[in-house]
């Protein structure tokens, strides 16, 4: 079967256990594999498509895996617009609505200088973490190295079971794996360094996740 989302990595997480007393426990195997996942991979950096609400000056972002917020674009008719990063409670809020300017992390909302005064799209640029969910269900790791995913969530449901010979069969298969992911991901990023600087700084890059 295709593995391509949080719904299909647990059943495939419960195939491949083939045993009743694992049932049900699949998400805290991908729990705990994504712990190592965050572990061993550095985050890379991904896109966001976020949509302001009229009369407000916040978006709710907790369901972004987000470990660190990058930058925050405004999409214009012309193009985008990059928007002023400031300190949460360091600028001065207008009651009156309009395109906002400048923008925070506040808890877990990102909070405008200004309410919106239409439904402004953005795209918000983030460091991310593994953690798959049902608001969450997928990543680029899932989409591209499902593998991987797999062995590392199956190898705690073989310590769930105390089955060591099961476990450890998996375990070498993501000891061999790991490195060439994080070499891939290292030669992307300095591929990324000979990107023209005018494409740069546009902020506009034909790869979608990495720095």
């Amino acid at each position: 079967m295709a593995i391509s989302n949080y719904t299909q990595l647990q059943q495939a997480v419960s195939d491949w256990m083939a045993r009743a007393d694992v049932i049900g426990n699949a998400a805290d195997f991908i729990s705990l594999a994504e712990a190592r996942l965050n572990r061993e991979l550095n985050p890379v950096e991904v896109d966001a498509a976020l949509t302001g609400s009229v009369g407000s000056r916040s978006i709710n972002i907790s369901t972004l895996p987000m470990v660190e917020p990058i930058a925050l674009f405004i999409l214009l008719a012309g193009g985008e617009a990059q928007m002023l990063d400031r300190a949460a409670g360091t600028f001065t809020f207008s009651d009156s609505s309009g395109r906002p300017s400048i923008w925070s992390i506040d808890g877990s909302d990102i909070v405008f200088n200004r309410p919106c005064d239409q439904a402004y799209p953005f795209r918000l640029r983030y460091k991310q973490k593994f953690a798959l969910s049902d608001q969450v269900p997928t990543n680029w790791l899932l989409m591209e190295h499902p593998d991987v995913y797999l062995a590392a969530s199956v190898m705690w449901g073989g310590v769930f079971v105390q089955d060591g010979g099961y476990a450890a069969s998996f375990k070498t298969l993501l000891d061999e794996t790991i490195p060439s992911i994080r070499s891939a991901i290292a030669q992307k990023k300095r591929g990324v360094l000979t990107v023209d600087p005018a494409l740069q700084s546009a902020g506009r890059y034909d790869d979608w996740y990495f720095a």
